[in-house]
């Protein structure tokens, strides 16, 4: 059933239910009515005030009753008066003493609606005889003095109009709190707002065992937005990143392009001078500098753009089973032929010929060649590189690539912000030709492969990277030749 059709039935069915409650309610009342109305009449269904009436007469100018009358009011307990129009009493029968003989105008009323507040129930008539209008009295002792028998007889609508009401409150939060809890939900994405708003409803919603037809019938919209919630949410902290990492690209960039292009500007201005006549030697050297500076702002702007899709998880990474012992020895030829190598010793061990991990070949390689470029040009001569590669299958099961080198070691400041982009900052006049995202990028390519990067380092003595790759990333299968 849609939810369109399955709302619609259980509005349909609520109001059904409070039709047929209203219905029973009312049948109850009247039964209850007729019950405690019916009860007060059979004692009295032998003698009626009329039956009196029209049994009285005048006997030498006297007013009396018949004898069949009289011994129907000994027989039901009770007893008759019979008062003029100045509320004197001019006859009476059967009266007990504390009954008085004089009644003041309202008296009669009173004592009519309100019965309890004397112990007994009064029935009156009046009519004329000989000109005099007179009023007649038939009266009873009260069978049960409770007020509230009283209160049921008398004023049942209101029972019912105050019982009417609490059933449509009632009824009326059943169908519409889940609604108003909807649109409260939508106010909020409105003014995103990103969570579901707290309510009694929403804290009932999870008690499905009370009422399961009440909360199911709002399943679907509710799952609905809660997925819509949290797409929402996740829309915003992206967009947040995304726009904090731009602001970052974009202070890295213009920061960090300022040296090179200063040096670049200023050869420029010196060849373009026509105060000085430069030798081609010269003219060569000069050019190799702004070369040298062109390439740094290349890779540069290169690794910026890394570093921004990395952290963005927009880059392409396309995973293949590949041999992670080749992909080390490739980098290790590589970097052999930096001048910064030079003499400088490098060992390389695996535990296996073959040891393969789900990865993209390009861009591990890339943070494998920052690592130990790191130790390659920021130690001195004679430094020691070892790269140790082997499966642990101790638990957690794993791939563990240890860089370690013999050299100068870090502080615990540089430890803790190494892998920080631009901590260490760039310089036109250094010899470090590297951007200060090399780490960072190692880190975040490392990240994306499933893997973790932890550094262990004292100053005299060296750093060790303990890099560590799950094993449910990897097949033990030789790879196809």
């Amino acid at each position: 059933m849609k939810l369109k059709n399955r709302v619609a039935y259980y509005f349909i069915s609520r109001l059904f239910w409070l039709m047929v409650t209203w219905s029973l309610l009312i049948v109850i009342t009247i039964i209850l009515f007729s019950f405690f109305l019916g009860q007060n009449k059979t004692e009295s269904t032998q003698l009626s005030i009329s039956d009196v009436v029209e049994h009285t007469s005048v006997v030498n100018q006297k007013l009396t009753v018949s004898s069949k009358v009289k011994d129907a009011i000994l027989k039901n307990k009770m007893w008759i008066q019979i008062l003029d129009e100045n509320g004197d009493e001019i006859f009476s029968f059967n009266k007990p003493k504390n009954i008085k003989e004089h009644y003041i105008p309202g008296e009669l009323v009173s004592d009519y609606l309100y019965p309890a507040k004397k112990g007994y129930q009064l029935s009156t008539w009046y009519k004329t005889i000989d000109n005099e209008n007179l009023t007649w009295i038939l009266g009873k002792p009260m069978s049960n003095n409770n007020p509230f028998l009283y209160w049921v007889n008398n004023l049942w609508i209101l029972f019912i109009i105050i019982i009417g009401i609490v059933l449509a409150l009632f009824f009326g939060r059943q169908l519409g709190a889940p609604l108003l809890h909807t649109v409260s939900w939508i106010e909020n994405l409105s003014n995103e707002k990103y969570e579901e708003p707290f309510s009694k409803w929403k804290f009932n919603r999870k008690k499905r065992w009370r009422n399961k037809t009440k909360y199911s019938t709002y399943e679907e919209l509710t799952q609905a937005l809660s997925n819509l919630t949290s797409t929402l949410q996740r829309n915003s902290e992206e967009r947040k990143l995304l726009e904090k990492t731009r602001e970052e690209w974009l202070t890295g960039v213009s920061h960090d392009l300022k040296t090179p292009l200063s040096v670049i500007k200023g050869y420029i201005v010196l060849l373009s001078s026509r105060e000085y006549e430069w030798e081609q030697d010269k003219i060569r050297q000069f050019s190799k500098i702004m070369e040298n500076r062109v390439e740094y702002m290349e890779q540069l702007i290169e690794d910026f753009n890394l570093t921004f899709q990395l952290k963005n998880d927009s880059i392409p990474i396309q995973f293949e089973q590949n041999n992670l012992v080749n992909i080390l020895k490739d980098v290790l030829e590589q970097l052999y032929r930096l001048p910064e190598s030079k003499n400088k010793m490098f060992s390389f061990e695996s535990s296996k010929e073959q040891i393969i991990l789900n990865m993209d070949t390009r861009y591990l390689k890339r943070a494998f060649e920052n690592l130990i470029a790191n130790c390659i040009k920021h130690n001195p001569p004679e430094t020691n590189i070892k790269i140790f590669l082997h499966e642990d299958f101790s638990y957690p099961r794993q791939i563990r690539v240890v860089i370690k080198d013999d050299g100068v070691g870090m502080d615990q400041e540089t430890i803790e912000h190494l892998f920080d982009r631009y901590y260490r900052g760039t310089s036109a006049s250094s010899n470090n030709q590297g951007t200060g995202l090399g780490m960072a990028i190692a880190k975040q390519i490392i990240i994306a492969h499933g893997g973790e990067i932890d550094i262990k380092s004292k100053p005299q003595l060296g750093t060790k990277y303990n890099i560590t790759f799950p094993l449910e990333c990897t097949k033990l299968e030789k790879i196809p030749k």
